[in-house]
């Protein structure tokens, strides 16, 4: 059971998958969690619902379309203020556009299939996203 503390924080990702292929963004080196890849993800805003942001990210982080699916991880980090990590599933709605990176926050991308991202330095919680997607099939 989650113990909630009042104050909350929520924070919503996106895993693009594409013909079996999840989309990975290499975090800049100098910046916070440096040299490590992730999935684009950032703050939910006011009046925004989780899903809404994960969507709203991935077009501004990588300039794709895309479709927000299913609830893949959700985690909570109680203290001064809960952190809840929340990552969706999703789907490009226009196949094979190009990936543009919009941010400096991120350096390149990769399209990587399982095996390829979990031989990569990963933020913590995109590994558990990567494994649970793997288990349902999403990534064969």
């Amino acid at each position: 059971m989650t113990r909630h503390h009042g104050e909350q924080r929520w924070i919503a990702h996106a895993l693009p998958i594409r013909t079996g292929k999840v989309l990975l963004l290499h975090r800049n080196p100098r910046g916070v969690m440096g040299d490590l890849w992730d999935i684009p993800g950032g703050s939910v805003g006011p009046g925004e619902t989780p899903a809404q942001a994960a969507r709203r990210e991935v077009g501004a982080e990588t300039g794709l379309d895309v479709l927000v699916a299913d609830e893949l991880t959700h985690f909570v980090d109680c203290g001064d203020i809960d952190v809840h990590t929340i990552t969706f599933v999703c789907f490009e709605n226009e196949v094979d556009r190009d990936v543009s990176l919009t941010t400096p926050e991120h350096y390149e991308f990769e399209w990587m299939t399982y095996r390829e991202a979990v031989h990569v330095p990963l933020v913590w919680h995109v590994r558990k996203a990567l494994d649970n997607a793997e288990a349902l099939g999403l990534l064969s």
